[in-house]
């Protein structure tokens, strides 16, 4: 292997350690509590982007979110705290960490409603992605949603 080749398979190597993706739900959980907060970089509805780097985009016959998680935290008990834009009291939810992923929803554990999963693909030290799917927004059409959270710095 040349110099050249060398440095370049070391470059790729160091970039891939620094954004590389959680292996599994217990790295993932760490990853989340490990950081003190999260805060909003993009949001997509069916994957359209209608949200990014602080700034909402309208979508033609799409749905808009003017009342989104400015910012969140996972804390090691079992509480999803995030704050509204425009807030400063944080709104309650909890997490647990299920066989295949995280779930995050309603302090009241018989509601299943309104659920998010955090895959551990989707995890990573600078930023972690929840999805849901619901019919509420857009009956009786299934719209798919992604919070895109970045570490908080």
């Amino acid at each position: 292997m040349t110099v050249q080749r060398k440095c370049i398979f070391l470059f790729l190597l160091t970039l891939s350690a620094c954004s590389q993706s959680a292996d599994n739900v217990q790295e993932a959980a760490s990853i989340l509590m490990n950081q003190s907060q999260w805060r909003i970089d993009e949001i997509s509805v069916n994957d359209a982007i209608t949200f990014k780097e602080g700034k909402l985009t309208q979508q033609f016959g799409g749905i808009d979110f003017e009342r989104y998680m400015e910012t969140v935290e996972l804390k090691k008990d079992g509480t999803f705290s995030g704050v509204f834009k425009g807030e400063s009291k944080p709104f309650i939810l909890k997490w647990k960490e299920n066989k295949a992923n995280i779930t995050v929803g309603a302090a009241d554990a018989h509601a299943k409603s309104g659920e998010w999963t955090i895959e551990p693909h989707d995890v990573s030290s600078s930023s972690f992605t929840m999805k849901t799917q619901s019919t509420a927004y857009d009956y009786p059409r299934v719209t798919r949603i992604a919070l895109k959270f970045k570490a908080a710095k």
